[in-house]
């Protein structure tokens, strides 16, 4: 499993430089949830609070860093305009997502997902009325690879239904504790309501 973790340590020796907390989110955070491969990964994703934004520019000064525009109705095929983001430019809502090249490549290394947070809590940007506690929205193992909570990684899936995102939530249902459930559950019940998967929660 190490060398299948390799782009996942490069990019956390890399947003270690941060000094803020950042997590692996996406399809990689539920393999780290359950200690295994359980699929292909084409793209690694990451989060860091918005608070914390102008600090990525320093920390990640090896990389060309360019922002998303999202499109206005924000569904696939339409996703947004990529533009270079220049160091002091605070990013607002909509935009939320940061790409990081290497130089001289087309496809990012990694992207950056900013989250939306007050002092003590996560906020959904989707839906502002669901939170949690921030102490609880990732884990943190030893092995030094922090990761997103699965229940708010898979509230994120739960809006486009790609065949990943339906394999992501069979394999990540077991390992979901009670209170994980039960918090999954009045998420996408408060947000996306008759939803196929709340008939497993």
């Amino acid at each position: 499993m190490e060398r299948e973790l390799k782009p996942l340590l490069e990019v956390a020796e890399t947003l270690g430089n941060l000094r803020a907390p950042f997590y692996f989110s996406g399809g990689w955070a539920i393999d780290l949830h359950l200690g295994r491969v359980t699929r292909e990964h084409h793209d690694v994703d990451t989060l860091v609070m918005r608070r914390d934004q102008l600090a990525l520019h320093k920390a990640l000064k090896q990389f060309s860093l360019k922002k998303i525009i999202p499109h206005p109705d924000g569904m696939p095929p339409n996703l947004g305009k990529i533009v270079e983001w220049p160091p002091g430019e605070r990013l607002e809502l909509p935009v939320h997502q940061i790409n990081a090249y290497r130089a001289g490549e087309s496809e990012p290394a990694f992207q950056v997902m900013l989250a939306e947070s007050n002092e003590t809590e996560w906020i959904f940007r989707r839906n502002t009325e669901i939170r949690m506690p921030i102490s609880r929205m990732g884990f943190h193992p030893l092995w030094g690879l922090p990761y997103l909570a699965p229940e708010i990684v898979l509230l994120f899936k739960a809006k486009h239904l790609e065949a990943r995102d339906r394999i992501d939530f069979e394999n990540a249902l077991p390992g979901l504790s009670m209170d994980a459930r039960r918090w999954l559950r009045d998420a996408i019940e408060n947000t996306h309501p008759d939803h196929e998967w709340l008939y497993a929660l």
